[in-house]
C-alpha cells in the first residue's frame, strides 16, 4: 500500500501553513489613498481661498474692464493742461492720496462718462502693470486709472509721483489677476530692483530703472519725502496703499466700510533713457497706449 506523504504531513501538523500572498496593487492602496486625500485637501483649500476672495477679485476685474473701455483720447502735455481743462470744463482735483473707497462706488465711477485729462501711460512689464495716467488724484481718476497729485509735472523731469489703487487682488488666482497698482504688494527689492518702469506722453517713452522699494512707509513720512525738491536724476514714484494684517483687521472690524490705509508702498525709479514710442516693439507699445 502506497503512503501519501502529503496526507501524513497534513495530519501530523508538520506541514507549514501557507502564508497569504499580498497583491502588489493592494500594497499600493495605502499610498494611493494618501495621495488622493492630499490632492482632495489641496483642492478644498484652494477652492475655499477662491470662494472667499471671489467677490473681491471679481469686483476689481469689473472696475478694470469698465475703466479701460474708455474711448481713446489724445494725451495732454503739462503746458496744455489749463487750456484743455477749460475746454472740457474739467477742474483737476489733487486732494486724493490713493485711499481705497467702496468697490461698488468705484465701479459706478469707472462706468461714468465724466471727463478727465489724460496725461499718458505707465507700464511695469515685469509685473504686468499697464495703466493710463490722468491729471489729479480724485476718486474718479483713481477709479479709471492712475493719477498725479500736483500740477505741471513733466515726464522725464524732476520727480513724478503717480498714485493708483491697491485693489486687494494682489493674490488673485487664474482667471483673475492683479489690477491697478495691486502688483506693488507682490514686489520685493530683489524681484523689482533694476527692472524697467516706463512712462509715455503719447509721443516719447521715458525709461526708468527701479532703484528702491519702500514697503509700508507711513503716509505722513511719504508726504514729507514727496515735498522735498528732487535735485538729482529725474525720478518716478509709483504709489499704492499697503494692505497688511493691520489694515484687514481694521476693515473687518468696520464691517467692510473703512478702507483707510495708514501705510503706502512706494516704488522709486531713476531715468535712464528716452525714445520715440514708434520705435518700441508692438507688445510694449500696446501697454503704453
Amino acid at each position: 500500500m502506497a503512503i501519501d506523504i502529503k496526507q501524513v504531513k497534513k495530519h501530523s501538523g508538520t506541514e507549514k501553513p501557507r502564508q497569504p500572498t499580498i497583491n502588489k496593487v493592494q500594497r499600493k492602496h495605502p499610498i494611493i489613498k494618501t495621495l488622493l486625500l492630499a490632492i482632495a485637501g489641496i483642492v478644498f483649500v484652494t477652492g475655499a481661498v477662491i470662494y472667499g476672495n471671489h467677490t473681491q477679485w471679481q469686483t476689481a476685474q469689473k472696475v478694470q474692464k469698465a475703466s479701460h473701455k474708455a474711448k481713446k483720447q489724445p494725451v495732454v502735455k503739462a503746458n496744455q493742461v489749463k487750456q484743455v481743462a477749460a475746454q472740457k470744463n474739467v477742474k483737476p482735483d489733487y486732494s486724493g492720496t490713493g485711499g481705497l473707497s467702496s468697490k461698488d462706488d468705484m465701479l459706478k465711477l469707472a462706468q461714468s462718462n465724466q471727463a478727465e485729462i489724460l496725461r499718458g501711460h505707465v507700464a511695469v512689464p515685469s509685473f504686468s502693470i499697464s495703466e493710463p495716467i490722468y491729471e489729479g488724484t480724485s476718486n474718479h481718476v483713481l477709479a479709471i486709472g492712475a493719477g498725479m497729485n500736483a500740477p505741471n509735472l513733466k515726464f522725464g523731469s524732476g520727480l513724478v509721483p503717480i498714485f493708483a489703487h491697491n485693489m486687494g487682488d494682489y493674490n488673485a488666482m487664474w482667471p483673475y489677476h492683479p489690477t491697478k497698482f495691486s502688483a506693488l504688494q507682490n514686489m520685493t527689492e530683489k524681484t523689482i530692483k533694476g527692472k524697467d518702469i516706463y512712462l509715455s506722453d503719447g509721443t516719447t517713452v521715458y525709461r526708468y530703472k527701479a532703484t528702491k522699494l519702500d514697503y509700508g512707509i507711513a503716509v505722513g513720512v511719504m508726504n514729507q519725502e514727496l515735498a522735498v525738491e528732487n535735485t538729482g536724476k529725474p525720478k518716478v514714484k509709483l504709489i499704492a496703499c499697503l494692505e497688511d494684517q493691520e489694515f484687514w483687521q481694521q476693515v473687518k472690524a468696520s464691517h467692510y466700510t473703512n478702507f483707510t490705509a495708514k501705510k503706502r508702498i512706494v516704488l522709486t525709479g531713476e531715468l535712464v533713457g528716452q525714445q520715440s514710442i514708434n520705435s518700441l516693439d508692438s507688445n510694449l507699445k500696446q501697454q503704453l497706449q
